[in-house]
């Protein structure tokens, strides 16, 4: 129909019952809304009805409108027959409710609604600390890559230098994703040798390492499996809900703050109906906190369409409970909104704040949920006393916008960093000066030049 002429197209809308959609890959289809519009505004027309695919955008906007997935049709068929059968004046009813709001949202309101909302992420992106540059590549259209534009480029001789210069305490977060991710790239040697790296820098006396993982204890320890030194390793499971500090051993933890999660009920039962719905899903409901929808292996476009409405819809549901709704890379997630890498590294900051303050912290992060730490690591930097100056690198890995302070743009580059922390510790601990045996080093010397004298004669 929308190759037809507009008055044809206008009178065999007017006459029909029901207009039926099923694409399956839809962006914005005006179609629907001129049904719509000859429906009301021709005399004599029939009180129509629509059938649109759950995969148009517009089913989400018009009101009393029939969403259906296409693939299945037995559901197909069955809201065609209910449609049908609809009483004539529940039809009339929705029928001025898609009407009013057809007239009321013109090209013009979506065009101001649009600018609008351009404006409010430039000037939150600003506020963020961000740069009219990159606010500006954030919401418009560009050819230029974000690595390009970008002006936060992590310099990896900046963190040599920094670290070198520090004489207090000094924090190194890294999230283990960063060193399991992606799996089919992640080469056993390369695992040995960052871990290698990161146990050198917890054997400095004044640098403390901490692993931070969504992840169970148990399958963060069995990841890390027999490794030497990982008693003086800080971890952190289930998005810091269970830590131990450096120096304990690996099975000792702590609980910062013990919550109660009556509502990951309420959020099962709702995301049991989207995993039903959606081919390749599941649900991750053993870690006290939180509870995850995982979709990475789903159909990426209905996946992403799918999480988006179970976000709003869990959003609205639990909106009175102490809880957030996120979305990640391939997850939804729920967890209580006091447990987090953000407070937990909190604790970890005031904690080293009263044993002589910390002067160095690396911070890395590859995930949108780690905004939440990324910002309070700035907010940490900006109160900081002046007297006591702080070198502070909280970066981002991967080509994403972020409020963290620095970036890197591969997996590479990160492990590049890490190593490199490692033979940095290295070479300040060679610097530093031996002192001599007690009663030793001169009879080893005496002997040794008394064996190359009788040699030489």
């Amino acid at each position: 129909p929308e190759k037809w002429p507009s008055p044809r197209r206008t009178a065999l809308f007017s006459m029909s019952d029901m207009y039926c959609s099923s694409s399956i890959r839809h962006g914005l289809s005006l179609v629907p809304f001129e049904y719509v519009l000859a429906c009301a505004s021709c005399p004599g027309a029939k009180s129509g009805s629509l059938v649109i695919s759950e995969f148009a955008a517009c089913s989400r906007v018009i009101p009393g409108t029939m969403k259906v997935n296409p693939s299945r049709d037995g559901d197909f068929a069955r809201a065609i027959h209910r449609t049908l059968e609809q009483p004539l004046l529940e039809r009339k009813h929705w029928q001025q409710q898609q009407s009013a709001w057809c007239s009321h949202n013109t090209v013009q309101l979506w065009a101001e609604t649009i600018v609008t909302d351009m404006q409010k992420v430039r000037s939150s992106t600003i506020s963020a600390g961000g740069t009219l540059r990159s606010a500006s590549c954030r919401v418009g259209l560009t050819k230029s890559t974000y690595k390009e534009i970008s002006t936060h480029t992590l310099k990896l001789d900046t963190v040599y230098h920094a670290l070198a210069q520090s004489h207090l305490q000094r924090l190194v977060l890294v999230d283990v994703d960063l060193l399991i991710r992606p799996k089919d790239e992640m080469k056993e040697y390369t695992k040995a040798a960052l871990l290698r790296s990161l146990m050198t820098l917890a054997a400095e006396g004044n640098t403390h390492v901490f692993l931070l993982s969504s992840e169970r204890r148990d399958l963060l320890l069995q990841w890390l499996g027999d490794l030497q030194g990982l008693e003086h390793v800080g971890l952190a499971a289930e998005d810091g809900y269970y830590y131990k500090w450096p120096g304990s051993p690996s099975n000792r933890w702590d609980v910062r703050q013990h919550v109660t999660a009556e509502w990951k009920e309420v959020a099962n039962v709702m995301m049991q109906q989207y995993m039903e719905r959606t081919t390749g899903t599941l649900i991750e409901s053993d870690k006290v906190a939180c509870i995850t929808w995982h979709y990475g292996t789903a159909h990426t476009d209905w996946a992403r369409m799918q999480s988006k409405e179970l976000m709003n819809q869990l959003k609205d549901t639990l909106e009175h409970l102490p809880v957030e709704v996120l979305i990640g890379k391939s997850f939804l997630k729920v967890r209580h909104q006091e447990v987090h890498k953000g407070a937990l590294v909190g604790h970890i900051l005031s904690h080293y704040g009263l044993r002589g303050g910390v002067d160095f912290i690396l911070c890395l992060g590859d995930d949108s949920l780690d905004a939440g730490l990324f910002t309070l690591l700035k907010d940490f930097h900006n109160n900081q006393d002046s007297a006591q100056p702080l070198s502070l690198f909280a970066c981002t890995v991967g080509k994403q916008p972020s409020v963290a302070t620095h970036c890197l743009y591969t997996l590479e580059e990160a492990h590049e960093l890490i190593c490199g922390l490692s033979l940095q510790t290295k070479r300040n601990q060679g610097a530093k000066p031996q002192a001599p045996r007690s009663g030793s080093s001169k009879p080893i010397r005496m002997v040794s030049t008394m064996l190359e004298l009788s040699g030489m004669s």
